[in-house]
């Protein structure tokens, strides 16, 4: 075996190639290189929002709250496509004023997202803050690419019907006073006409009418 691997390399020193080790063994062939992996592809943009859908109020659109007795009139909506047809399990979000005339949702939250049902309504109950006048509930509903909004306008007052009352009394002042003018006038013009001698003499006493409760 000494003898071959001597001429083995006797001959390899002749013709130019290198000489092998005494006891060495070949080298294992490197493992093939890994292919290269793809780019990874950009994720495809998102279909730009449509108002397309509408926003009907079934309730709650200028209500009168009570903050003495705690009653609160729920804004509750329905929503349409564009066929005027009810959606079903559009987002629904119902948002307070932050300050102000208002109130919370539960939790103390200004905010409340539900799931309109199958006839495409949604509602959202509160609860009133102590704090009178006028606010606006802002609902907006989105159903994957198409969206829709509306605004209900309610007032929190110290009892219910407070601000009704208050109107009422302030139209009937107006017809109050507007019956004593026109009352005036006509007998002006009947004493004008009646009296045919100018010895007649026609006396009129300005007052008030009085009106009962309406």
């Amino acid at each position: 075996m000494r003898v071959r691997m001597l001429l083995a390399g006797f001959l390899a020193v002749l013709i130019g190639l290198p000489a092998p080790a005494f006891g060495q063994q070949p080298a294992a062939p490197s493992p093939p290189a890994a292919p290269a992996m793809p780019p990874p592809q950009a994720a495809p943009a998102s279909a730009p929002t449509v108002e397309t859908m509408r926003v009907l109020v079934l309730q709650g659109q200028n209500a009168v709250n009570s903050i003495r007795e705690g009653i609160v009139t729920m804004p509750v909506v329905e929503v349409h496509d564009e066929n005027d047809l009810p959606v079903e399990g559009a987002d629904v979000a119902f948002e307070l004023p932050a300050t102000g005339a208002g109130g919370t949702f539960p939790g103390g939250q200004t905010t409340m997202s539900v799931k309109s049902d199958l006839r495409g309504q949604a509602a959202a109950s509160f609860v009133l803050n102590p704090e009178p006048g006028r606010f606006v509930i802002k609902v907006s509903a989105s159903l994957r690419n198409r969206t829709g909004h509306t605004t209900i306008n309610q007032t929190n007052a110290l009892e219910a019907g407070q601000e009704k009352s208050s109107t009422r009394k302030i139209k009937w002042w107006k017809v109050a006073i507007a019956a004593g003018a026109a009352g005036l006038i006509i007998g002006i013009v009947v004493a004008t006409r009646g009296g045919s001698s100018s010895s007649n003499t026609v006396t009129l006493t300005p007052g008030t009418p009085t009106f009962g409760t309406p």
